[in-house]
């Protein structure tokens, strides 16, 4: 017999049905074969099985998808006893020659599988493996640790997308209760409260109610009201006397001159009090009779912008 393949062993994937495999390698010996199983992750050793005309026949068809290996494992023996002067037969020798081959094909068949270093690796062969097996471990919890930070990333990358969506909503709604509540010839305020305020009001807006009140002042005798267009109007009591002229400084200056208006209650020595000059910032009275001592007690209004 001549040994005239490479190869020791050969790999089926089972259908539960066919149960004839061919074997396609030479073999010494019926006990030189092995057959094992992977089903399922689990491997087996198959034993159910005879040898007829180069064929292996199960008893049991091998389960669908089950892996079946078909393998020639040799003896690494050598049983033979020459002796001296004997008659050598061509097919004893033969016969030894072709366990020799199949024995280093098996040994070559193992060597494939089997992890190497460089050849210039120093690496201890037994540290090898448990090297291994700690890089795939750490590799493992890299790869756990990765994953959990994807999914965090998506959650974050969800969350704010939804809070970017429910900006948009506030948005398009504050946009819409503007737009509803907005008249063309009303002055919009330049303050964030006078907004909001004048957003929700319920009342019509039209252009005989420009604007809301969004805030009032108290101090003293003095009352400031603040309005959502800017408008501010200030209240006060005046109880003065002078020589001349009167000076009076508002408690909040105003962009522009505002209009002056005088309640007066009491006014001594006939005078009649009259405006002499208006600032932003204050205004001066005078008595309008000539007189230089006059006295007044009443109450003053100013609004503008």
């Amino acid at each position: 017999m001549t040994v005239s393949t490479t190869t020791n062993k050969v790999a089926y994937i089972g259908n539960g049905i066919a149960t004839t495999f061919a074997i396609p390698f030479p073999f010494l010996e019926r006990e030189h074969l092995k057959v094992y199983q992977l089903l399922k992750d689990v491997q087996t050793e198959r034993t159910d099985w005879t040898v007829s005309g180069g064929n292996m026949v199960f008893a049991t068809a091998p389960a669908d998808d089950a892996q079946i290996v078909i393998m020639r494992e040799v003896p690494l023996t050598q049983e033979t006893d020459y002796r001296e002067n004997e008659v050598l037969p061509a097919e004893t020798l033969e016969r030894n020659f072709d366990k020799l081959t199949m024995q280093i094909q098996q040994l070559k068949e193992q060597a494939e599988r089997a992890v190497t270093v460089d050849i210039f690796d120093d690496t201890d062969a037994a540290s090898l493996i448990p090297s291994i097996r700690q890089s795939v471990s750490d590799a493992a919890g890299y790869a756990e640790s990765a994953e959990q930070n994807a999914q965090t990333a998506v959650q974050s990358a969800t969350t704010a997308e939804e809070k970017a969506q429910l900006a948009a909503n506030s948005v398009d709604e504050a946009a819409a209760l503007l737009e509803n509540k907005a008249d063309k010839n009303v002055y919009a305020s330049t303050t964030t409260r006078g907004l909001a305020q004048w957003a929700n009001s319920t009342a019509d807006l039209n252009e005989n109610t420009p604007s809301v009140i969004i805030s009032v002042i108290k101090s003293g005798n003095c009352v400031i009201r603040l309005w959502s267009d800017g408008m501010k109007e200030i209240f006060d009591f005046l109880s003065i006397e002078s020589n001349g002229v009167m000076s009076y400084t508002f408690p909040r200056a105003f962009t522009y001159n505002p209009f002056v208006f005088l309640s007066q209650s009491m006014s001594t020595s006939g005078a009649i009090v009259s405006v002499v000059s208006l600032t932003q910032t204050g205004v001066q009275f005078t008595n309008r009779m000539g007189n230089s001592y006059f006295g007044f007690s009443g109450w003053i209004y100013l609004y503008g912008y």
